[in-house]
């Protein structure tokens, strides 16, 4: 499903930034909303972190390996509590948040309409319009980038 607007509590967003600061490595979070939700808007409920590996590819860059088996309790989890996976995020060792070829093989939540926001930096920055963050919607054949102006508009943090 297809959201005009994304409403996401300072909670979350605070949750959000402790987590980035778990160490100098990317990290990656994911943000849920309820299920089977029908008006425009989604409220983000929780930010799950799931347990994850940091590591370095050989060929370069960074990455998390995040087992099956934690997927899958994350996906349990979200059926008990009428949720579903809807954003993830995952930071980046610099500037540079273009979506790689490895986050388009690992991507976790992928579903039409699911956000993939990539946060520069370790996630140093704050969250509060995203700066310097790239925002990608999935769509049905691969994601699309956000422009700033789409960023200021749909992502709206209460």
């Amino acid at each position: 499903m297809k959201f005009e607007r994304w409403e996401i509590s300072r909670k979350v967003i605070e949750q959000t930034l402790a987590a980035f600061k778990r160490g100098r490595h990317e990290v990656f979070v994911i943000w849920t909303g309820q299920l089977n939700i029908v008006n425009p808007s989604c409220r983000i409920q929780r930010c799950v972190i799931p347990t994850q590996q940091p590591g370095f590819a050989p060929q370069g860059g960074a990455y998390v390996h995040i087992t099956g088996a934690e997927l899958s309790r994350i996906q349990y989890q979200n059926y008990d509590l009428g949720e579903r996976s809807v954003i993830q995020l995952h930071t980046h060792p610099s500037g540079d948040v273009r979506m790689s070829e490895l986050d388009r093989q690992w991507e976790v939540v992928n579903h039409v309409g699911a956000l993939s926001i990539i946060v520069p930096s370790y996630g140093d920055r704050r969250l509060e319009g995203f700066p310097g963050a790239n925002v990608y919607e999935r769509e049905v054949r691969d994601w699309r980038l956000w422009t700033r102006n789409e960023v200021a508009n749909r992502l709206v943090i209460l």
